[in-house]
C-alpha cells in the first residue's frame, strides 16, 4: 500500500484534499519568534493541526524502527535531565560544548539519506518526497528560511534523535578509549572524566567525528563551551552534580522556592508568582523530590498540595 493511501485511510480526508496539504505543508506554520538570554530571537515555528497529525502518523507507524542512541537523553522514553546529570556525577572534570543552531542544521537531504542508507521495506524510495514535506518546515516561495527541522514541531525532537545515532555512536567509540563518559541532551554534549587531560583529548575526538560528519552538518558553538573541575559548582543541564556525586536543584533555586512557600502560607503570592512556583516544585520533583518532602516538612502538606494543584491560567493566542 502506498504511503498516500495510508494517509488517506489514516485521515479521511480525499487523496485530493491530502496532496494539497501535504504539497504546502512545509509552509503551513505559525512563526513567532522568542527572546533568548543573549538578547538574541529564537523562531518557533509551530506546524498546523493537520500537519502535526500527519508527522505522528509517520512517527508512530514509519520511523519507530530507526535507533536511537542510550547516549541520547532527551525527548525519549526513561530519559531525563536528572538521568543525565546522574552519569557524569564521578566526573572530576566536566567539559560542556554546545551545537550552533541545531534543528535548523538539520535539513531533508540528512533525513533523505538515512531513508535511502538503510533501505526499509516499510519506507518507499517513492515516498522520500512526500515525508520530507511533512516533516520539514521553510524553504517554499519567497521564504528566506531554508527547510529544516523547526523548533515548535512534535516530530522534529524524535527525528534529530534518530538522525544523531551514526554521530553518537563514533563519538562513543572514540571518547570510550579515554574512560570518558558522553551524553547529548538535545543540542548540548557532556563529557566527563577523572582527569583534565583525557577529558580534553576526547573532546578533541568530538570535534573530529563532528567535523567530519556530512549528515547532519553541524557545528559547535565556541562561546558555550567550558570545563568545569570539582573546585567548582558542576553543572549538568541545569543541575548542581554534589562533592559526594549526588543531584541537586541547586542552593538558588531552593531558596527561592522555599521564600515562595512561605509567603504562599501566608496567602501572599499573585498569579504570575503561583504560576512561577507551580512549575519549579514540579521540576524539584522530578529532579530532587527529597526536598519536596522538607518543604512539607516545614510548611504542612497543604500549602505544598495547593502549589502543586493551581491552575495557571491559559495566555490569550496571539
Amino acid at each position: 500500500m502506498s504511503l498516500l493511501l495510508e494517509l488517506v485511510q489514516h485521515t479521511g480526508l480525499s487523496a485530493a484534499e491530502l496532496r494539497r496539504i501535504i504539497q504546502t505543508a512545509p509552509k503551513r506554520y505559525r512563526a513567532f519568534p522568542i527572546s533568548k538570554r543573549n538578547g538574541t530571537e529564537r523562531i518557533i515555528a509551530q506546524p498546523s493541526r493537520e500537519v502535526k497529525e500527519l508527522q505522528r502518523y509517520l512517527l508512530d507507524q514509519k520511523l519507530t524502527g530507526f535507533p536511537v542512541h542510550d547516549s541520547a537523553m532527551a525527548y525519549e522514553a526513561g530519559t531525563s535531565i536528572r538521568k543525565n546529570a546522574y552519569r557524569h556525577k564521578n566526573g572530576n572534570y566536566i567539559l560542556k560544548l554546545d551545537f550552533k543552531e541545531f534543528f535548523p542544521s538539520i535539513k531533508p537531504r540528512d533525513l533523505e539519506n538515512l531513508i535511502r542508507r538503510s533501505k526499509r521495506e516499510e519506507i518507499a524510495v517513492s515516498d522520500i518526497p512526500i515525508y520530507l514535506k511533512i516533516l520539514f518546515w521553510g524553504g517554499l516561495d519567497k521564504s528566506t528560511i531554508p527547510q529544516c527541522l523547526s523548533i515548535g514541531s512534535p516530530s522534529s525532537p524524535r527525528i534529530s534523535n534518530i538522525l544523531m545515532f551514526d554521530i553518537d555512536e563514533r563519538i562513543c567509540s572514540e571518547v570510550q578509549k579515554f574512560d570518558v563518559m558522553y551524553t547529548r541532551y538535545a543540542d548540548d554534549i557532556t563529557l566527563s572524566g577523572k582527569g583534565l587531560e583525557v577529558v580534553r583529548a576526547a573532546e578533541d575526538k568530538v570535534v573530529q567525528v563532528v567535523r567530519k560528519s556530512r549528515f547532519p552538518k553541524l557545528e559547535f558553538n565556541r562561546d558555550k563551551r567550558g570545563i568545569y573541575s570539582r573546585a567548582v559548582r558542576r553543572m549538568v543541564t541545569g543541575l548542581v552534580i554534589t562533592p559526594v556525586g549526588s543531584i541537586s536543584i541547586g542552593r538558588e533555586r531552593k531558596r527561592e522556592i522555599s521564600a515562595l512557600l512561605h509567603r504562599s502560607s501566608l496567602n501572599q503570592l499573585v498569579t504570575e508568582e503561583r504560576g512561577h512556583l507551580k512549575g519549579l516544585l514540579g521540576f524539584c520533583v522530578a529532579c530532587e523530590p527529597e526536598f519536596v518532602g522538607r518543604m512539607r516538612e516545614k510548611y504542612g502538606h497543604k500549602t505544598i498540595d495547593e502549589a502543586m494543584k493551581y491552575h495557571v491560567p491559559k495566555k490569550r493566542g496571539r
